[in-house]
């Protein structure tokens, strides 16, 4: 297998029967040694997200030709990842709100394809916003005030999980009322309380 770090080959001792997660594993240590992060695995050609990271884990690196990875600062990374949280938050929003008035009226024919792509970006942003509230908490995204220090950073909420599971579960018994309930007191309050934490981390910004 060849390894290629922001385009330049790396070579590693890898031992008989090492897996592709061993060998990223091992790339990873060498980026942090260099005060970097992974931004982005590419294996053959095809972008590795997180889970499919996960289910590659324990594939042989026979099996495996060519991985790119392309590495960043902290700092941009933690910029980036905060861009997209608000971006996403701000679209959520905008479908929750439309999906309500629909089912709220009783348009379940419109409510339904924009209910079902609002419920993968939930999926998506709520993964999103644990993994960077997460990285603040290990220390991963460095803060110039950290949180709890001044008093500046509001608390992120932490009824997500459950709310997006009572979400699925109304829709899956087809109980639309319940649902509009969920999407009205319980989704757009939370997300409403991401999206103002992500913006006060932007606006104290990474060190």
């Amino acid at each position: 297998m060849r390894l290629r770090i922001d385009g330049c080959d790396v070579s590693l001792d890898l031992s008989a029967g090492s897996t592709f997660g061993a060998v990223l594993a091992e790339a990873g240590r060498r980026v942090a040694s260099e005060g970097r992060v992974v931004s982005r695995i590419v294996a053959d050609g095809r972008e590795i997200s997180t889970r499919f990271e996960r289910e590659m884990a324990d594939r042989s690196v026979g099996e495996i030709d060519t991985v790119d990875i392309t590495t960043t600062t902290p700092d941009a990374l933690f910029r980036e990842a905060l861009d997209g949280a608000v971006d996403l938050s701000l679209a959520i929003r905008r479908d929750a709100v439309t999906i309500l008035s629909s089912v709220r009226a009783g348009d379940l024919t419109a409510a339904g394809p924009r209910y079902a792509a609002c419920i993968e970006s939930l999926g998506t942003f709520f993964q999103l916003a644990g993994a960077v509230f997460n990285a603040i908490g290990t220390g991963v995204f460095p803060l110039a005030v950290r949180p709890g220090s001044a008093g500046e950073l509001p608390s992120p909420p932490f009824a997500t999980a459950g709310i997006l599971q009572r979400l699925l579960e109304a829709q899956k018994g087809n109980d639309w009322k319940s649902v509009a309930d969920i999407l009205e007191r319980e989704i757009l309050p939370n997300i409403d309380g991401w999206s103002a934490f992500f913006k006060a981390l932007k606006e104290i910004g990474a060190e």
